[in-house]
């Protein structure tokens, strides 16, 4: 993946595929909105690249990996925001 073209649509339903097992494993849902949740998913590749760390895409990331450690997916907002 480069930074100008992004993730591939098949590394995205990978991602994708696997944070689905893992939700559901834990007892979490993804969005039922595939296409938005995707989206989300390709954020994380490319706060990956950009970063190298999963900095989640609903917050503001510094770069700074000791900073961010609150908004490492799952961040540490995602159960105060999260819909049950």
């Amino acid at each position: 993946m480069s930074a100008e073209s992004g993730p591939t649509p098949e590394k995205v339903d990978e991602l994708y595929e696997r944070l689905d097992r893992e939700a559901e494993a834990s007892g979490y849902h993804l969005n039922p909105d595939r296409e938005f949740t995707r989206e989300l998913v390709e954020s994380l590749l490319v706060n990956e690249e950009r970063y190298g760390y999963w900095a989640c895409p609903c917050r503001l990331a510094t770069g700074e990996k000791a900073q961010d450690l609150d908004v490492i997916c799952p961040c540490d907002y995602r159960d105060r925001n999260t819909k049950w």
